[in-house]
Order: structure tokens, then C-alpha cells, then sequence
């Protein structure tokens, strides 16, 4: 692929991304949206969610979560097309519950076996050291850190605020602030492991891919 194409390609990713993230602020804040609306919506983040659970070391639970919570839907579906925004809610804060659960399981197994140490084991060329383990053991307890602190205030925002500022936060600033985390992370692992490998975002999230398909 050339550089053109890449850039292409990003570009492209960025604006559909973009668009399907303003989608899901009007849909969140849409008195009546229709099914297919509705649908749209929910399908990819509910692929994540799924992906989410079925790596947890807490399977089954995360995914008899899941299917609660999609008996819930199907049950009083109807009632939440008139109440979408509650659709969102759950979708959010339990994602983020899901990824806390999913991040934070591993944090007791040793440095070597957190999962972004697992994820990063991947990308080394040669065997791990322990200071490198010791880091990414960290960044492990910083993102459950995050993903717990959006589920309480995802669900502050939801009870106690405007339904726009929660949708603001839920649809358009959580993917921000999860980019952000990638490049502060990436700044301080160049920081402080200066002599060590050092990957891309892109790289990152490739292999972390490659890891949930394992």
C-alpha cells in the first residue's frame, strides 16, 4: 500500500468514524427514531462489547451479562425507542464496565501476564525484560482505572445532568479521550524505557486485535 492509499484509507476512517459518532449523538437525544435508526446504531459498539467479554478471563460472567442485558432490550424494546437515550446508557457504561473487567482481571496474574503486557509480548522481537513487563503492568492498571472512571461518570452524567452533556461525553468525547490515551501513553513509554522497542498506535492496536483472535 503507498503512502497516498494509506492516507487515503485514514482519511476515510476518520470521516466515517466522525459521522457515525454524530449519528449516535442525534440518535441519543431523538424523541422517536426508527428501528433501522436504531439498529445502526448499537450494532458496532455491541461487536466490541461481545469481543470484550469473550476475552475476559471472566467469560462467562461478562457474557452472561451481555445476554441480560439483551433479553432486557428485546423485552421492552418498544418502550426503549421512546426512551433511546437509556439504550445508550447501557450501552456505554456497560462497555466500559466490560473493558474494566476485562483489563483489570489480568492485573493479579504477574507483570508478564496483564494484557497490554500480553499484547505487547507480541509485537517484541526477542524475549520481554522485566522492567518492560513492570511497565506495561502499569499501563494495564491505568486504562481499567480509566474505563472504571467513565462507568461512574457515565452514570452521573446520565442521572444527574442534562441528557446532551451525558450524550456529548458518551458519543463524541469518550473516543477522544481514548486517542489521548494512546498518546500520552506512547510519549511516556519514550520517556521513560528510551532504550526499549517502540510501537505505533496503529501497531498497538493491530496486535491487540491479533491477540482477541487468538
Amino acid at each position: 500500500m503507498t503512502r497516498l492509499q494509506r492516507l487515503l484509507m485514514m482519511t476515510t476512517i476518520a470521516v466515517a468514524g466522525a459521522a457515525y459518532l454524530t449519528f449516535n449523538h442525534l440518535l441519543t437525544i431523538d424523541t422517536h427514531p426508527s428501528l433501522w435508526m436504531l439498529a445502526l446504531g448499537v450494532t458496532p459498539v455491541t461487536a466490541i462489547a461481545l469481543l470484550a467479554a469473550w476475552n475476559s478471563r471472566l467469560r462467562w460472567f461478562a457474557l452472561s451479562l451481555l445476554a441480560l442485558l439483551a433479553l432486557a432490550v428485546w423485552v421492552y424494546l418498544e418502550d426503549l425507542r421512546h426512551h433511546v437515550n437509556w439504550l445508550y446508557f447501557v450501552q456505554h457504561a456497560g462497555t466500559m464496565l466490560l473493558l474494566a473487567i476485562t483489563f483489570g482481571s489480568t492485573l493479579g496474574q504477574g507483570d508478564a501476564n496483564a494484557l497490554c503486557s500480553r499484547v505487547t509480548r507480541m509485537m517484541l522481537p526477542g524475549p520481554p525484560d522485566l522492567a518492560y513487563m513492570r511497565y506495561t503492568w502499569k499501563v494495564t492498571v491505568a486504562w481499567t482505572a480509566y474505563f472504571v472512571i467513565s462507568a461512574i461518570v457515565s452514570v452521573g452524567l446520565f442521572f444527574f445532568g442534562p441528557l446532551a452533556v451525558w450524550s456529548y461525553f458518551a458519543n463524541l468525547l469518550t473516543p477522544v479521550i481514548v486517542g489521548l490515551m494512546f498518546v500520552i501513553e506512547y510519549a511516556v513509554r519514550v520517556r521513560v524505557l528510551p532504550d526499549r522497542p517502540h510501537f505505533s498506535i496503529t501497531q498497538t492496536i493491530q496486535a491487540y486485535r491479533a491477540y482477541e483472535q487468538r
